[in-house]
């Protein structure tokens, strides 16, 4: 199979490529990967001339604007982007009869009602943020093709920016001998992207016949401060109770875009056809193992 690939430098895009040439049923697929150094998504021409020359089978899509207060900020840059990108990508898919696996998000739902199991794929969406309105919007666009799937997933880790990484920033901050600061009363499903990648390998292998919306994420719902809380305990009891993460409330953050304060998705249709990732613990310490930190400060000592 033949598989083209967007924001293949991104966090998940850099997942997915590992996870594709790691897997024995998949290791000799061709696979072309493209990013913003190659040309912008918005870039029509540009995306249909590299998707149509490839000629993929499929088109897994990860390139996105996700940081949520840019997007408030720069509200025409994340619809070019997420809107955009996305309008362009399912034309080149629709031309070629490409199937679209494209990734959206939690943030399309407000948390103001969360079901007691998390919100389902026909769940009705009411995003709060410019950032959740384009990955709407994307969807819709994606959903006019015969042959796509929508993966919304949730609060991604396992990058190497700790800017966008919540997980690797509470290392970096316990090896610099800091206390990072999280939220305690906002929830969803932290997701390893490594265990995300392998979830859409299995939409390649196995789900050929998936169609439509579905949501992929860890399992349990925590917050950051959990996480974090659990992050620091992996690293050691002096440093869990030195540097213990700072709780911050939800209206103390300083967002600009609004956020869900429960987005927890219910991830039950995917779990049905066999296809179910391990709960976020099991995935933070699988993470944190890989990250082998070293000379984490704390008053007695350091690990």
């Amino acid at each position: 199979m033949r598989v083209y690939l967007t924001g293949a430098d991104g966090m998940l895009g850099t997942a997915f490529s590992a996870a594709l040439r790691a897997g024995p049923a998949t290791a000799d697929w061709p696979l072309y990967g493209v990013s913003a150094s190659d040309f912008d998504i918005a870039d029509r021409a540009a995306v249909l001339t590299s998707i149509e020359a490839f000629r993929p089978d499929v088109v897994v899509h990860t390139a996105a604007h996700a940081i949520v207060d840019d997007c408030e900020v720069q509200p025409a840059l994340a619809a070019r982007v997420n809107v955009g990108g996305v309008r362009h990508v399912a034309e080149a898919c629709r031309r070629n009869g490409s199937r679209l696996i494209s990734i959206s998000s939690d943030y399309v739902f407000d948390g103001a009602d969360t079901p007691q199991h998390g919100y389902a794929e026909d769940d009705l969406p009411s995003p709060l943020s410019v950032y959740g309105m384009t990955k709407l919007a994307g969807e819709r666009i994606t959903a006019l093709l015969p042959d796509h799937v929508n993966v919304r997933t949730s609060w991604l880790f396992g990058g190497g920016d700790e800017r966008l990484d919540t997980v690797l920033s509470v290392v970096r901050a316990a090896q610099r001998g800091e206390r990072a600061r999280l939220i305690h009363d906002q929830f969803s499903l932290p997701t390893y992207t490594a265990d995300l990648a392998a979830s859409l390998l299995f939409l390649l292998t196995e789900g050929g016949g998936v169609r439509g919306t579905v949501h992929l994420a860890n399992r349990g719902s925590a917050s950051w401060y959990e996480v974090g809380q659990y992050v620091l305990r992996l690293l050691g009891e002096d440093v869990a109770g030195e540097l213990a993460p700072e709780p911050v409330s939800f209206h103390q953050a300083g967002f600009i875009g609004g956020r869900p304060r429960n987005s927890t998705l219910n991830t039950d249709r995917m779990a049905a056809l066999g296809c179910t990732l391990p709960t976020w613990r099991d995935a933070v310490a699988r993470f944190t193992a890989t990250l082998q930190p070293t000379a984490v400060a704390t008053s007695g000592g350091t690990l």
